[in-house]
């Protein structure tokens, strides 16, 4: 159970790093619009 749940964390972790990323990379392409 135990290393079920530490697998569980890790995936959450990696989904929140991958939104994370999505959001990062649309906000500077905003920015890089704004800037011509």
């Amino acid at each position: 159970l135990a290393k079920d749940f530490e697998q569980t964390i890790a995936s959450a972790t990696a989904w929140l790093f991958i939104a994370s990323i999505q959001l990062f990379t649309r906000r500077i392409a905003r920015l890089s619009n704004y800037t011509g």
